[in-house]
């Protein structure tokens, strides 16, 4: 589909479809794991950002695109630096700084990467071991059990969200609960072949 897009964008002169296409199909390798191939592919697809007049991308999406594939690069996080700034704290071993990064984390807007800001925190929340914040973190990501965090996008994705309720769970000591949610993340993770 992601051709057929790119081939009816070149005919009728769209370039910004070109630049969701890039994303996407660099999203379809993280998903599957291939994640050498999805590093390259999202700088790439990042490169055709620049000057395209969505400053809402063009910042910080790079380095998140990153840090979904476990990477934690210091760089100009733009509008997702709040949910980054603990995980790039606990990376560079400030575990106080990234306690108190993780309390003042806002509530994530309700757009197509909420899931994924809110994994973010989840996975701070779950490194710290704080159990406030995982409670509060927990019924947030409920609705999206079922789903790929953040994949809704077309951009980048966290796993499964279920994957992170399980630690989630774990943290909370509702053990019974993290073993429902890894059963569902690994169902979903065979039905999308990813290794995640």
């Amino acid at each position: 589909r992601a051709a057929a897009a790119d081939a009816l964008a070149s005919r009728h002169d769209l370039p910004l479809v070109g630049v969701f296409t890039a994303w996407y199909a660099a999203l379809r390798l993280a998903v599957t794991g291939r994640r050498d191939e999805a590093r390259t592919a999202y700088r790439a697809a990042a490169s055709r950002l620049a000057g395209v007049g969505m400053p809402g991308l063009e910042r910080g999406l790079l380095p998140l695109a990153l840090l979904s594939l476990g990477e934690v690069p210091d760089a100009d996080w733009g509008p997702h630096e709040p949910w980054a700034r603990p995980l790039v704290l606990l990376a560079r071993g400030d575990r106080d700084a990234a306690r108190a990064a993780a309390a003042a984390v806002p509530d994530s807007p309700h757009d197509l990467l909420f899931e994924a800001r809110t994994c973010l925190h989840a996975r701070a929340a779950v490194e710290l071991e704080d159990r406030a914040l995982a409670e509060r973190l927990y019924p947030r990501l409920l609705p999206a059990a079922g789903e790929l965090a953040g994949a809704g996008s077309g951009l980048i994705t966290l796993g499964p969200t279920a994957h992170h309720l399980a630690r989630l769970s774990t943290v909370l000591g509702r053990h019974d609960q993290a073993a429902e949610h890894h059963r569902q993340a690994q169902a979903l993770t065979a039905k999308t072949h990813s290794p995640q």
